[in-house]
């Protein structure tokens, strides 16, 4: 534990309702695409041991599926106190008491010391960032020298796309109508202006089937 250096912030804005509900869509609806994600994740970054944080992880699904597949502790960090049990549950669940460890914190001030982590994901929680380069300079801050880090959003494919579609369809009559956020090819030059605010020289943008992601790396 000695790599967190906890902050005093509390988070408020995600209510235990919303909590119970996102963790029910994420258990149930979006189960298929969070393997997918990070095995995605794990062979373009090529990091199997050290520390992982996973930034706005919800209910630790990602990071769930992140610690299965490697030797890499991982920190599920959330805004929110209200989906910390729920993390838990999923956590415990899974086997992996230990290994996984539920956050509170904020990606513009994470609660880890410099250069703790190896490997910092996110998946859905880059469009609510209100400041992007400073959440970036965040983590560039909290990874190692030669650290990596995968964010951004997607369902990992075209299929997964579709079948998340097809299955919120089912348990949301109104989920067709509402909109959709997606970031586009003109977003690009706007992400390369937030990297380079940031201070990352390496880094890819990635916006394939899978969803549009920056892979980036710490010099040294």
């Amino acid at each position: 534990m000695g790599e967190i250096a906890w902050n005093s912030r509390g988070y408020k804005k995600f209510d235990v309702e919303r909590a119970q509900e996102y963790t029910r869509i994420a258990n149930e609806v979006f189960a298929p695409i969070y393997p997918v994600i990070a095995d995605r994740m794990i062979e373009r970054c090529a990091v199997e041991e050290g520390l992982c944080i996973d930034v706005g992880s919800g209910p630790a699904n990602l990071a769930v599926a992140v610690a299965k597949r490697t030797k890499l502790t991982t920190y599920a960090m959330d805004f929110s106190s209200h989906i910390f049990p729920m993390a838990m549950e999923n956590i415990d669940a899974a086997g992996l008491i230990g290994r996984v460890t539920p956050v509170v914190g904020d990606v513009h001030r994470m609660p880890f010391r410099d250069g703790a982590a190896t490997l910092v994901v996110s998946r859905g929680s880059m469009r609510f960032w209100k400041n992007k380069p400073a959440a970036f300079r965040e983590i560039k801050r909290v990874l190692k020298p030669g650290g990596k880090g995968y964010v951004g959003g997607g369902a990992g494919s075209t299929e997964l796309y579709e079948e998340v579609g097809r299955r919120m369809s089912a348990v949301d009559k109104g989920w067709e109508k509402r909109p959709k956020f997606k970031y586009r090819r003109n977003d690009v030059p706007y992400f390369d202006g937030v990297m380079a605010k940031a201070g990352f020289k390496q880094y890819e943008i990635i916006n394939d089937d899978s969803g549009f992601w920056i892979y980036m790396e710490k010099e040294g």
